[in-house]
């Protein structure tokens, strides 16, 4: 996410995003803000050749990082027998003193400045995220609050600068109303359009079709981007989308890659 045609907010790193942000020619030294929604691989992947990136370009102060809360374990719901780590314990496995690229640590002013967030979509406050003095100059803010996905604790976020603001859902499973208030007529929403109305594999993680235009109508969302397409939707975009349409009666747009979205 830019400001003032700077790139300032990363949210996620998944597989292709380092290849991507070359291909576009971006110039990422200013980001200063890592927003991970959820530790799935398709999120992360990518997160250690952003960091590492940032530190070849002669950085020299910490980045900040927030994501979710690790999850305990629940015997008694078989989805979510096995703890599930938080972006502390996901950042200190990769960059800590034992970590998989502990050399890292040997760079000038290293560092990952990690926020975890609550991860429990049962409660249904909204958080704020503490920002820098530079962001503060740029009228920028950011709060999250948790949203349901399967076994896998995840958070949603709202960027507001100024009289703009961008809501990114993450992936969710349904809707519900923490998400709908992030929302509260935000410029623009940006949500997880992974599968069809009809049943399909894995698709009780991800919301459907008519869920999304529910979350856009009622959260008053004044344009609706579409993403992360996954292949059982791919072949039948055309009549998701009039799903949608059915419950939602603003700006909807289809996210591609390398296509810019401006707020106006």
């Amino acid at each position: 996410m830019s400001v003032n045609k700077r790139p300032r907010i990363l949210v996620d790193a998944g597989g292709g995003i380092f290849e991507r942000i070359g291909r576009s020619g971006m110039d990422i030294s200013t980001l200063q803000q890592i927003l991970l929604t959820h530790l799935h691989i398709d999120h992360t992947s990518d997160l250690a050749a952003v960091v590492m990136d940032l530190y070849m370009c002669d950085r020299t102060v910490p980045i900040a990082l927030a994501g979710p809360q690790g999850r305990p374990g629940n015997d008694a719901a078989p989805e979510n027998a096995s703890p599930q780590p938080g972006v502390n314990e996901f950042v200190r496995l990769l960059f800590g003193a034992d970590g998989a690229w502990r050399y890292m640590n040997t760079f000038t002013g290293f560092g990952i400045d990690v926020r975890e967030l609550p991860s429990d979509p049962a409660e249904a406050a909204i958080h704020s995220i503490p920002v820098d003095e530079v962001f503060e100059d740029l009228g920028i803010s950011i709060c999250a609050t948790a949203v349901p996905h399967g076994m896998m604790p995840s958070v949603a976020f709202r960027v507001d600068c100024d009289e703009q603001s961008v809501v990114f859902s993450g992936d969710v499973s349904q809707s519900t109303e923490a998400l709908i208030a992030l929302a509260k007529n935000c410029s623009m929403l940006v949500h997880d359009f992974s599968v069809p109305e009809r049943d399909v594999a894995y698709g009780h993680l991800h919301a459907k079709p008519s869920a999304v235009g529910r979350t856009a109508r009622e959260s008053g969302a004044k344009v609706l981007l579409l993403s992360h397409f996954m292949p059982a939707i791919e072949g039948e975009l055309g009549g998701a989308i009039d799903i949608v349409r059915r419950e939602y009666g603003g700006r909807i747009e289809v996210a591609s890659d390398l296509e810019t979205y401006e707020l106006r």
